[in-house]
């Protein structure tokens, strides 16, 4: 008996997963993507204002802060972007939309790795500068 239930057990959860899965890229209604989209942009712009706060905040201080703080606002600003564009993929029917959703997640790592090298650059003409000796300190002068 325990084995009839174990069995009913496992096809009932494998059941549950499949639909669980197939839930994942249903399409959504205009009204409700337009909804969606309207929340996603807003946490948006609520997250962008934020980190741009922050960034204010050690506008006066170093480039490699400054750096850091714009590194931070262009995530978010990508992020905010990548959301947006996956509430609009709702629309779309199950491989359209996951073919939509791998798009707005490659633009996203594109523009992070993009913030990324800036904030490397910054940081290797910073610690460059550190490295090397001002001109007006050579011996003799």
């Amino acid at each position: 008996m325990i084995k009839i239930n174990s069995s009913w057990t496992l096809a009932v959860a494998a059941a549950v997963g499949v639909c669980a899965l197939a839930g994942c890229n249903q399409r959504e209604s205009t009204n409700e993507t337009a909804k969606d989209v309207a929340d996603a942009r807003q946490d948006a712009n609520a997250n962008v204002a934020e980190e741009r706060r922050e960034a204010a905040d050690v506008a006066t201080e170093g480039a490699e802060e400054r750096a850091a703080a714009e590194y931070d606002v262009a995530v978010a600003q990508a992020d905010g972007q990548r959301k947006i564009a996956k509430e609009k993929c709702e629309t779309l029917g199950s491989d359209s939309q996951k073919a939509c959703k791998d798009q707005a997640d490659a633009a996203y790592e594109s523009a992070k790795a993009q913030a990324q090298s800036t904030l490397d650059a910054v940081k290797r003409s910073g610690s460059a500068m550190v490295e090397s000796p001002p001109a007006s300190t050579t011996p003799g002068n």
